[in-house]
């Protein structure tokens, strides 16, 4: 069988720049945000691109860099499916995580501008 990946919208945002946020060093955002994974006793997967499960595409496009993240440890990717389901103690996990994400992605200043 044979298949062709097709580009279904834009490649870069309105300045010009590549749409894909830098999940590396050269994004002081990204270090801070594996950080705080890390001191929340979590651990990051591959970075991947869900384009249909976020509006962060949007963002992108008008040039802010954007990265999606579900602290959703060992749970089936159920995505709007009829039995999607989220265990009592992964969700209040999950608060824990957002807690200290938000902690210290809000107290980091950058140089960086957008």
């Amino acid at each position: 069988m044979y298949m062709q990946l097709t580009q279904k919208g834009p490649s870069r945002d309105v300045t010009g720049r590549p749409l894909v946020t830098p999940t590396n060093a050269s994004n002081p955002w990204w270090s801070i945000f594996k950080q705080a994974i890390s001191a929340s006793g979590g651990k990051l997967g591959k970075p991947e691109i869900l384009s249909s499960t976020t509006d962060a595409r949007f963002m992108r496009q008008m040039g802010i860099p954007t990265l999606g993240f579900s602290p959703m440890a060992n749970t089936p990717v159920l995505l709007h499916d009829h039995d999607e389901f989220l265990k009592d103690t992964v969700f209040l996990n999950g608060i824990k995580v957002y807690e200290n994400l938000i902690s210290a992605l809000s107290s980091f200043h950058s140089d960086v501008g957008v």
